[in-house]
């Protein structure tokens, strides 16, 4: 009997494949034991470029930060922004006391008034009950910390589970103590819908606070541009998008390198940034009253964790932690918040002055110059010689690099005519 494509190995999928020789070779050249364990249908690694965040101060403590990205201005614009805030001593953060992980039981057709007293009536089993499901995380001072319920439209109600998962992001500690809820709720079991976390962390908001001399940014034009920049995100959901999207690409770029989930920690920024029923920016800038600061503050949901998962699986992301001093969990989401705050500062910054697109085609044409094939050595001269060019695109680039090649072979050929 043939095999099923799930029960090939690496080699054999990439053997099905309709690529070229060449291409599996690559493919079949970068693959590592320890991945293939991590997904299903595994043919090789994908490397991304590692850089670093050379000095973010936050809560007077200096951190270099690691952060993984494919887009070129990311890093140096978080270098930028990091420098700026550094000069007034760097960032400040707050959370919340408990930070805590939320899992739902979903019912349909049940009145939540019935659940709720539900609920109050078998608070000890269902205390009982989570102990039972996953006593490690009790052992480690986590476990269930509440129980409400939440009536929702059309007769449907949700058990939210209120979890304190220590130093995990905690998907399997919350999915594990829901599923030992389940017999609780039995007298309900024929308006279960499902038992499942919610990615939404609402007890896991932090915020950042950081100031900048109006003086350091170039000046009170800028700095004004800046605060109304911040404002047109408070009220214009395409300028909203666009800046968190900023925002994220410093928090997504340090939460790859550590081994997080990026999606879980997008989708509930974005849930977040839409709480009150308009999706606003979740950043904001404004001058200080005597016009010589400004001043800026980042509020966002970070479900991170410092163990379990990709985190203990990757050694590439216990490298990352090891970059970063090994911090707790508080301390982790204190730097993403940081990042997406110097992340944020830069943007607006350079999209006050110069404009964004100026610095964005000088990194990218470095990937512009890797795209049409220039060696290592030859990277640097040609992407000087596209700042000159009037136009920026891979036609260009790629008579750049022939022009540079043929200039460079005339000039190490002894017997080229004086």
């Amino acid at each position: 009997m043939a095999k099923k494509f799930y029960q090939l190995s690496p080699d054999e999928r990439i053997d099905r494949l309709t690529v070229s020789k060449d291409t599996k070779t690559a493919l079949k050249r970068h693959q590592s034991r320890q991945n293939s364990q991590l997904i299903e249908n595994y043919i090789s690694d994908y490397n991304l470029p590692l850089g670093l965040l050379g000095n973010l101060i936050v809560d007077s403590q200096g951190y270099t930060v690691p952060m993984v990205t494919e887009e070129p201005s990311v890093v140096a614009a978080a270098n930028n922004g990091a420098r700026l805030l550094g000069l007034q001593g760097g960032v400040t953060t707050t959370s919340q006391e408990s930070l805590t992980t939320v899992g739902q039981l979903l019912f349909a057709g049940v009145n939540a008034d019935d659940l709720a007293d539900f609920v109050v009536q078998h608070r000890d089993e269902i205390d009982d009950a989570a102990r039972r499901a996953k006593s490690s995380i009790y052992r480690r001072g986590g476990g269930l910390v509440d129980v409400t319920v939440r009536s929702l439209p059309g007769q449907r109600t949700s058990v939210d589970f209120a979890i304190d998962t220590q130093a995990a992001m905690g998907a399997n500690i919350v999915n594990t103590i829901l599923e030992g809820e389940r017999s609780v709720f039995d007298p309900f079991a024929d308006r279960f819908v499902a038992a499942i976390l919610s990615n939404y962390s609402p007890h896991q908001v932090i915020t950042a606070q950081g100031k900048v001399a109006v003086a350091d940014l170039g000046g009170q034009d800028i700095a004004r541009k800046i605060a109304a920049l911040s404002d047109f995100g408070g009220v214009d959901i395409y300028r909203a998008t666009t800046e968190n999207k900023g925002i994220y690409n410093g928090i997504a770029a340090v939460t790859l390198a550590t081994g997080n989930d990026t999606r879980a920690i997008s989708a509930a920024g974005h849930a977040w940034a839409a709480g009150d029923g308009q999706y606003h920016s979740l950043s904001h800038w404004q001058l200080s009253e005597d016009g010589t600061q400004l001043l800026g503050e980042l509020t966002l949901p970070l479900p991170v964790g410092t163990v379990g998962g990709a985190i203990g699986a990757l050694p590439s992301a216990q490298t990352a932690l090891e970059i970063l001093g090994n911090p707790d969990g508080r301390h982790l989401r204190g730097v993403l918040v940081a990042v997406g705050l110097a992340q944020n500062l830069a943007a607006l910054k350079a999209l006050s002055g110069e404009g964004i697109q100026a610095g964005h085609m000088r990194m990218q044409a470095r990937a512009l110059a890797l795209q049409v094939g220039a060696q290592p050595d030859e990277v640097g001269p040609l992407v000087a010689a596209l700042a000159e060019a009037e136009q920026l695109d891979s036609a260009v680039a790629q008579q750049k690099l022939e022009e540079l090649r043929q200039h460079e072979s005339q000039n190490s050929n002894p017997f080229r005519p004086s």
